[in-house]
């Protein structure tokens, strides 16, 4: 008789914990469920950056729009390999940024901006400075932290 109510005894403790372990979910049904896509399990990304012009001349702003990393991560920017700032991506995993150029004739060059999150997603995008080139401009709407440097970065 007394392994039968030790053995009730522990069923009855096992369908409890169950039974609590459901009600302790309830608060969370009604909230919404954010989805699992493969991509963050495996890490696999297909990120993209764009700039909205290639050329310009010293002292333009180069906007940058990347998608494709991560959601809600913070990417890590980089100049000709060299430290420039940090973003954070929304929810679709997209950053707008702009790149302020040096407006010193020391400028001209190529220059290589590159958009990283966890070196999982990494995509670059170049503009080049030149004298006859234009003075360009950040797009009208385009919102996103300005970031700029000062000398020329050697390559």
């Amino acid at each position: 008789m007394k392994q039968f109510s030790q053995r009730t005894m522990v069923r009855t403790v096992m369908a409890l914990v169950i039974l609590l372990a459901g009600v302790a979910m309830v608060p969370y049904v009604d909230r919404p469920a954010a989805a699992l896509e493969w991509r963050m399990m495996a890490g696999v990304y297909a990120p993209e950056l764009s700039v909205h012009a290639t050329e310009g001349a010293p002292g333009s702003a180069f906007a940058f729009t990347g998608s494709g990393f991560p959601a809600h991560s913070v990417a890590t920017l980089f100049v000709n390999g060299r430290y420039l700032g940090r973003v954070m991506t929304d929810g679709q995993g997209s950053a707008q940024f702009v790149v302020q150029s040096p407006d010193s004739s020391m400028a001209i060059g190529q220059y290589d901006i590159t958009m990283e999150v966890d070196m999982n997603a990494s995509a670059t995008q170049g503009f080049s400075l030149r004298h006859d080139a234009p003075l360009v401009g950040v797009p009208d709407g385009f919102a996103g932290p300005v970031f700029g440097f000062g000398q020329r970065l050697p390559r």
